[in-house]
């Protein structure tokens, strides 16, 4: 009679604890989306991008507490290996990104600059009144955050699902560029800005997909292994 039970059992608690991943891995991709909608909020309503983003944090750093205290000793494991990858997955996405600009930009005599929204972001941020090295410093800052945490967000829901997916996240993050950028830059160049943005958006998805998929799969198994097997250092 156990062992009729067993099977279904299992099989339970195997769905509970999916259902349970699932849940955490939802509330912090919306956690990690928290600079990019501060973004959205200072374009769209005229808000502080400074003022936003401290009370974005705020929330993020509560919440994510409440999130990790309230995690079983597994999930925990669980949530920080997928953010762990999704954040150096997003972060050599955004070199790739960034390279990509910086190349299509030289191709030819383009009329808008690939980087000016980099400034831009320095300038909310730092005031204007700062140095420019401290307002590209704040920008850059603004713009690697953002790439990290929208490949957090990525692995936490579709890490496993390789290129194809991240090409599409990154069409679906272009999206909002396409929208929002060319009115708030006054970008009159269109035609350069699309060219450059969808292009550099579909590299940072592949990268961010290949690398999450490795990671997460028998790659990361490998690497693990190796790393364990390594003696201690004396």
């Amino acid at each position: 009679m156990t062992r009729g039970h067993a099977g279904p059992n299992r099989a339970r608690a195997y769905d509970r604890r999916r259902f349970a991943h699932r849940t955490i891995a939802r509330a912090v991709a919306a956690l990690a989306l928290a600079s990019g909608a501060a973004l959205v909020v200072h374009i769209v309503g005229g808000v502080s991008l400074r003022l936003m983003l401290a009370l974005a944090m705020s929330v993020v750093v509560l919440a994510a507490t409440f999130v990790w205290r309230r995690a079983t000793v597994r999930q925990r494991r669980w949530l920080a290996r997928r953010v762990t990858v999704g954040a150096a997955s997003g972060g050599l996405g955004v070199v790739v990104y960034d390279i990509t600009k910086t190349v299509l930009s030289q191709l030819d005599a383009w009329r808008y600059n690939p980087f000016e929204a980099v400034r831009v972001f320095g300038v909310l941020i730092a005031g204007p009144h700062a140095s420019l090295r401290t307002v590209y410093a704040a920008g850059v800052a603004y713009h690697v955050l953002n790439g990290i945490s929208f490949g957090v967000v990525f692995c936490l829901l579709w890490g496993e699902r390789g290129i194809l997916a991240g090409m599409i996240w990154g069409l679906f993050l272009e999206c909002f560029q396409l929208t929002l950028f060319p009115g708030w830059l006054d970008i009159r160049a269109i035609g350069e800005f699309q060219r450059i943005s969808v292009l550099s958006h579909l590299a940072y998805g592949a990268t961010l997909g290949a690398c999450c998929r490795y990671a997460l799969g028998a790659g990361g198994r490998r690497l693990r292994a190796a790393a364990a097997a390594r003696p201690p250092h004396v």
